[in-house]
């Protein structure tokens, strides 16, 4: 097999307009492709999520759930404040501490209860792997 070179998670949504709005605007993602149907949004450097309108995507997709996106950051503190009030998100949980991993985050629901998670690494080395 030929070595990976890049990773993109796609998700499938009912409203494009809704996930345009949250990882254009709300989240302040790059969009890097934009064919017809999806976009892709670039996170890092070769790390990207596609949204992808659901009535023409490759799989069916008619469950969501059971997956966490989670998007890694300097500051938790200022990401917070600046999610905590935002109307498209539901749940805001309030920031946690998981000292047995080495994690500060918060979660809450986006777009078609897609669920996300905030984070900021505490421990060096956790950080300088991620």
């Amino acid at each position: 097999m030929s070595e990976f070179t890049s990773q993109v998670t796609f998700m499938y949504f009912d409203d494009m307009e809704k996930a345009t709005r949250f990882f254009e605007e709300i989240l302040k993602l790059e969009k890097v492709y934009n064919p017809e149907w999806a976009a892709v949004y670039r996170v890092a450097e070769k790390a990207y999520i596609g949204a992808v309108d659901a009535s023409r995507g490759s799989i069916e997709s008619k469950i969501r759930g059971g997956t966490l996106v989670s998007l890694t950051v300097d500051d938790v503190m200022s990401s917070y404040e600046l999610l905590k009030d935002e109307e498209l998100l539901t749940n805001v949980s309030e920031i946690r501490e998981f000292e047995d991993i080495g994690v500060r985050s918060f979660f809450f629901k986006g777009p078609n209860g897609y669920d996300f998670e905030i984070q900021q690494f505490t421990v060096s080395d956790i950080e300088k792997l991620f």
